[in-house]
């Protein structure tokens, strides 16, 4: 089959048509290379996506007290739906599966400064120390709240990075303090960049019962969320959950209204469907475009095929085997395919390594959600072994037509 004068011919007869088969190949090489720029940017950013999801614990959920718009019997709708905090400790009591339990109480401050400047673009959140259990923060400096904090009704603070820079500039933020309408607080902690979903630069958090004591502020709860031990399937567990809260507070279970939940773990589940959905258009795609160079390929083999017709003849007069001719238009076609594919696979490499290699040099931003072209080198590399086989294939019917033509026809054919 193939050995180095195979080899030899084979490149000789590529060499006499450069033009033609250049084309040919062209079609293949773009082909693969779209197919790797395509599933490679589909990878990145279902990547991106799935790194904002690590700001959660994945068995954790987020119920919001919304108002009511069902009615029931006895109830009107209408109804606003809120908690308590000894409602929480209830719940924690009530279901072993919950490990963390936490308000978040999202207090409208309007005044935040230092001793000589102050910052206005703030969101400020009352919460307790198994907050930052169940929505994972780093620290760039300092630490976290602690329990101590919260049971001492300490007046402490941790604030975004961003807001440190704007009020200290580059002096060291720990240890000093801030003022929140009129309350002095002491910085203990500075957040380190998070992703999007937090957007925890603008953001200070404060113990729940200091917010409470300074500010008479949270007595009631619109928000709180928990986290589960990994043993529990947060999607079962917020069903019947939703029961006992719609029994509890008497409104309907399918009153969408009444409280919302967020299931960190669904939405993940649910961005992964979407994500394969998307991978298998884009592979379709590619494979479409590699499709099309495939049947130039078997077209340019039927040319070659008519126009070497007399000397297929003459090979077969003297004697060479009906698979002799077969394999010498198939290893055409392969010759075409492959070098061809490794070219596109080559450049598309290439262009994914510039690509990457710019957007982190100009996006500096961790909140990007695309985190450039990921690509997967094992199915490239397969796609490329399956692009060889395809030409394989393209090379097939013409080379069976090759090995069918009879000499006597072949040495009187004109090729005209």
């Amino acid at each position: 089959m193939l050995n180095l004068y195979n080899f030899e011919e084979t490149w000789d007869s590529l060499k006499q048509h450069k033009n033609r088969n250049l084309l040919t190949g062209f079609g293949v090489a773009w082909g693969i290379f779209i197919l790797v720029l395509l599933v490679g940017a589909g990878s990145g950013l279902q990547k991106g996506i799935m790194i904002l999801f690590k700001d959660y614990t994945q068995n954790s959920l987020w119920i919001y007290g919304g108002e009511t718009s069902m009615s029931k019997p006895g109830q009107r709708s209408g109804r606003t739906v809120d908690f308590k905090e000894h409602e929480l400790r209830l719940f924690a009591h009530r279901y072993p599966e919950i490990l963390e339990i936490s308000p978040e109480i999202n207090y409208p401050g309007k005044k935040l400064h230092s001793k000589f400047k102050s910052y206005k673009r703030f969101q400020c959140y009352g919460v307790n120390n198994s907050y930052f259990k169940i929505k994972t923060f780093n620290v760039e400096k300092g630490r976290l709240l602690n329990s101590n904090d919260d049971n001492s009704h300490a007046k402490v603070v941790v604030i975004g990075k961003q807001i440190a820079k704007a009020l200290f500039g580059k002096e060291d933020a720990i240890g000093k303090f801030i003022s929140l309408d009129g309350v002095w607080l002491r910085i203990v902690g500075i957040l380190a960049e998070k992703s999007m979903f937090s957007n925890n630069q603008q953001q200070i958090y404060i113990p729940y019962q200091t917010l409470k004591d300074q500010y008479n502020y949270g007595k009631t709860i619109d928000c709180f969320s928990i986290s589960l031990n990994s043993d529990t399937s947060p999607i079962t567990f917020e069903e019947y959950f939703k029961t006992y809260l719609a029994k509890r507070y008497s409104f309907h279970k399918n009153d969408k209204n009444a409280i919302y939940i967020e299931n960190l773990q669904a939405d993940a589940k649910a961005f992964n469907s979407l994500f394969k959905s998307i991978q298998f258009f884009l592979w379709i795609v590619g494979i479409c475009m590699l499709l099309s160079g495939i049947v130039g390929v078997s077209n340019i083999m039927l040319v070659v095929v008519k126009e070497r017709t007399q000397e297929i003849g003459v090979r077969k007069a003297i004697g060479a085997p009906p698979g002799n001719i077969l394999f010498m238009i198939i290893n055409e076609s392969i010759a075409i395919t492959l070098i061809s594919g490794l070219v596109g696979l080559t450049a598309a490499s290439l262009i994914v390594f510039l690509i990457n290699a710019s957007m982190s040099a100009i996006i500096s931003d961790k909140s990007s959600i695309f985190k450039g072209l990921d690509v997967n080198i094992p199915i490239a590399i397969g796609a490329l072994i399956l692009l060889v086989l395809a030409g394989a294939i393209a090379g097939l019917y013409p080379a069976k037509k090759a090995a069918s033509v009879l000499p006597i026809k072949a040495l009187n054919s004109d090729n005209q």
